[in-house]
């Protein structure tokens, strides 16, 4: 018996022994991923990772960890959110090689239409050609050219916005859409165009795809066959409808446009100088899909994030409305309520300037930046970042980082100006807002100077208060914001009280000269 006790010990303790190691190996060879919250079997974070404000939980769960850099597994794949400025600069900037590539995902690609989208392309060399052939006509000396039709823009707004204030949100979108229209393919578009609600419904598809988290034919890609009638296939049918809107959105204005070039009756626009650069018309059906996406990329970047930024500022200024007082008073003072501000004007109005920078900073349009995807493995202060994992920039934390922006939640736009009233030499211009590193949005400059004018032209004629209740009282709006791609204050009310006695005089006038 004894024997055999001896000869069962043996083997037992080499076992014990040998798992040890085995242990130990794992745990050696495990990756020692960013901190994040521990996901369950097989399926990892599935329901850690927030479908709603996710900018917000993201900064909650980067401050619970310590970490700017936060880390979720789901179904095998990676997710690092980045909440910091330092990690923003070194892993989109500095390492941007690695960090500038886009996850191809067949719903919103292949299927929905939106590989059109040269955001949306793959980082190489066609994704250079077509941001440089962009940034050649948006660069900040080239956006000047602009500037007429954005003004055009803008006092028709203000036009608006005499006649029916309350209607202010929808005056917001035909503004921002026909101004990019007109600029891109040179239409003069009226309220109601059929044409600025195809912008509207296409990008609406955009937002709602990327918005609604994984498809499960991103996951299986072998579903992408499966036939429109088969049991389980409604994603399959609703991209179909949606593709319609997307192919629509791109190939509609430019086919008419072309004919408009074919005719002789063309007039100058960015559509007008692309086409103009080839030289025959066998070169322009080899280039057409290419165009195409240039043209219908401006719509979706020009359109959207025009409609959220000055959202959120009369939402802003309507909360806190001692912020624009300031602005005003220096708008005044320049102009002597003489004539309404151009960007000729920017330099003598920097607390204008200061509410542009404070709108952009207190929620971004963007409040979390495009995914990006790491192409090879890497490491960031120790911790292990695997290729193919998607990598996502929170805008709004790093905007509301306290450190930089003491009391984030308010809006403060005197942050940005010193002691003597111009703008901060220490304190840098929100980037952020318009994404990271080399995916950041090229259309960049023209969105700021729309940005500007409206305000600026709003607030030489208006105050923005606060709506009246049934009660009598003023309605103080909630802060609260649509938890999509490209977010948008939900809706509120506000009232639009001309300034002066020759406000009205000096907006109808200057719409008639627009016209």
């Amino acid at each position: 018996m004894e024997d055999t006790s001896r000869s069962l010990v043996g083997p037992s303790l080499w076992a014990v022994f040998a798992l040890g190691l085995l242990f130990a190996f794992c745990l050696r060879r495990q990756p020692r991923y960013p901190p994040g919250p521990r996901g369950l079997p097989i399926v990892g974070n599935v329901f850690d990772i927030p479908m709603n404000v996710g900018w917000k939980v993201f900064r909650d769960v980067s401050r619970c960890f310590g970490s700017d850099v936060i880390h979720y597994e789901a179904l095998g794949s990676h997710l690092v959110v980045v909440n910091g400025a330092k990690a923003a600069k070194e892993l989109f900037e500095r390492r941007a090689n690695n960090y500038s590539d886009r996850k191809q995902s067949i719903m919103v690609n292949e299927l929905t239409g939106w590989h059109r989208n040269w955001g949306q392309l793959e980082y190489g060399d066609r994704w250079r050609q077509h941001r440089r052939l962009f940034h050649q006509h948006f660069r900040p000396l080239a956006v000047s050219q602009y500037h007429p039709r954005q003004v055009k823009g803008v006092r028709v707004l203000l036009r608006a916005l005499s006649e029916s204030p309350e209607d202010f949100q929808r005056h917001i979108r035909f503004m921002a859409g026909a101004t990019i229209m007109e600029i891109v393919y040179a239409y003069d578009a009226q309220p109601g165009d059929p044409r600025i609600k195809l912008v509207e419904d296409a990008v609406d598809t955009l937002t709602f795809v990327v918005n609604a988290g994984v498809y499960l034919v991103d996951v299986f890609p072998i579903l992408k066959y499966v036939p429109t009638w088969f049991p389980g296939a409604s994603f399959k049918r609703q991209a179909a409808e949606w593709k319609k809107l997307v192919d629509a959105l791109y190939e509609q204005p430019y086919q008419e446009f072309k004919a408009t070039v074919k005719e002789g009756i063309a007039k100058p626009c960015f559509a007008a100088t692309l086409l103009s650069s080839v030289e025959n018309d066998e070169d322009i059906e080899n280039l057409e899909e290419l165009f195409m996406g240039l043209t219908g990329t401006a719509f979706v970047a020009g359109s959207d994030t025009t409609i959220a930024s000055l959202n959120v500022f009369i939402l802003a200024v309507t909360i806190f409305p001692e912020a624009q007082r300031s602005a005003q008073e220096e708008i005044d003072r320049v102009l002597e309520r003489k004539r309404l501000p151009t960007m000729e004007d920017t330099v003598l109005l920097p607390h204008v300037t200061a509410l542009v920078h404070e709108t952009l900073r207190w929620h971004p349009p963007l409040p979390l930046a495009a995914p990006h995807r790491v192409i090879e493995d890497d490491e960031y202060e120790g911790y292990f970042i695997p290729a193919g994992t998607t990598i996502i920039g929170n805008a709004w934390a790093i905007l509301r980082d306290e450190d930089v922006f003491p009391d984030g939640d308010s809006f403060k736009p005197e942050r940005w100006l010193n002691e003597a009233g111009a703008l901060r030499d220490d304190l840098p211009y929100p980037m952020e807002t318009f994404g990271f590193g080399r995916r950041i949005c090229p259309g960049r400059h023209f969105a700021n100077d729309v940005l500007w004018l409206a305000i600026a032209n709003i607030l030489t004629v208006f105050s923005i208060e606060r709506a009246l209740g049934e009660d009598g009282q003023p309605i103080v709006p909630e802060a609260k914001f649509s938890p999509r791609l490209i977010s948008k204050p939900e809706p509120f009310k506000c009232a639009f009280k001309h300034r002066f006695s020759g406000a009205e005089d000096m907006i109808r006038l200057a719409a008639i000269v627009e016209e």
